[in-house]
């Protein structure tokens, strides 16, 4: 059993009654159908992301990285992160830190520029916000623009969930991700954890029967790298 402690508990509470965390039969953007999926659409109200940024401002001030300037989110999901983040950072921690958000497409009117925010110059530190990794493709295309366009350092990474699937290779996509890029990529909490936690008695209000974890096992043979 993976040990799980009481602020990865509250976090895995939040995620199933939030109805984030669901179970069934979903196939994913690899072509995977896995037994799990993270929707992290399902925030979609003032007191949900109001909490969500808390459990990301959290784990930013645990991992050291409150001296950062910029707190960036990947367009889309990444931009209500990067925003409610800074927002707790300053309002519940005292300590205040620009946001910032790329656009799809770089906007040629009015101020123009591909991000919106607190600009970016070189030599910030940034601290980069990410719902769910599942290959780290979001990760590879976006931290070598920032370094090679625009200058900024990465400080760290922070991901609610790390679902510890294979990438290319047997390490997992973080850890391909952290090699590859040389980042320090931090989960919230990580499936193995959510597995455990589920599986015995919780204050979550769900449980893992034993029909649902010999599916999430098959899958985790399969595809986890751990």
């Amino acid at each position: 059993m993976t040990s799980v402690d009481a602020h990865q508990g509250a976090v895995i509470d939040f995620l199933v009654k939030s109805k984030a965390l669901k179970f069934g039969e979903f196939t994913l953007k690899s072509g995977r159908k896995a037994p799990y999926f993270i929707n992290t659409g399902c925030f979609d109200d003032g007191e949900k992301i109001a909490q969500l940024s808390r459990f990301y401002a959290q784990t930013i001030i645990a991992s050291n990285l409150h001296s950062a300037d910029v707190v960036f989110g990947p367009a889309y999901k990444g931009i209500p992160l990067c925003v409610s983040t800074a927002m707790t950072l300053a309002s519940e921690f005292k300590t205040p830190m620009g946001f910032c958000f790329n656009r799809k497409e770089a906007k040629t009117r009015g101020e123009g520029g591909e991000y919106v925010g607190k600009p970016l110059t070189a030599g910030m530190n940034v601290v980069l916000v990410e719902d769910v990794v599942t290959a780290g493709t979001t990760l590879h295309e976006v931290i070598p623009v920032l370094r090679e366009k625009v200058g900024v350092k990465i400080a760290g990474v922070i991901i609610l969930v790390d679902r510890d699937e294979r990438g290319a290779g047997e390490l997992s996509a973080v850890k391909e991700a952290e090699r590859e890029l040389n980042i320090q990529v931090t989960s919230i909490v990580n499936i193995n954890q959510i597995i455990s936690y589920l599986r015995g008695d919780n204050s979550s209000g769900f449980r893992i029967d034993d029909e649902l974890f010999a599916r999430i096992a098959a899958y985790r043979a399969e595809f986890g790298a751990s």
